[in-house]
């Protein structure tokens, strides 16, 4: 004699565990789409790049200036000059790029100890 088959039931409902994995999955992403939607969209203001002189050293009969460069804007700068003026004395440097909100180090070096008395300026820069 053959076995009785039974007949298969319906699914067991989703347990609420399931439900609530599913809806915080879903909160992640929707929250993540409008992080970038409101990043790509958003207003964004160029580079504001400016230079200050963070220390200065002696080295072999020079003076080393370490000048800390920052860009507060949103747009990464690249190409980025750097110009130090001393009395008659002139040290330029070119920093690959400083990216939006970031900060990047050169170094411009001098006859005379440069502390208190350089002059630094960003004359320009190029926007990737």
């Amino acid at each position: 004699m053959a076995a009785a088959r039974k007949k298969p039931g319906p699914p067991p409902a989703p347990a609420l565990l399931e439900w609530a994995m599913g809806g915080l999955g879903l909160l992640i992403v929707l929250a993540v789409l409008a992080v970038v939607v409101f990043e790509a969209l958003g207003p964004r203001t160029p580079a504001a790049v400016e230079a200050r002189l963070q220390s200065a050293r002696p080295v072999a009969g020079r003076w080393l200036a370490e000048v800390e460069v920052s860009n507060s804007g949103d747009r990464t700068a690249a190409a980025v000059e750097v110009e130090g003026r001393l009395g008659s004395e002139t040290a330029r440097a070119v920093i690959d790029y400083v990216p939006a909100h970031g900060r990047e180090t050169a170094v411009l070096t001098f006859d005379a100890d440069p502390r208190g008395a350089v002059e630094l300026s960003v004359p320009g820069w190029a926007e990737p």
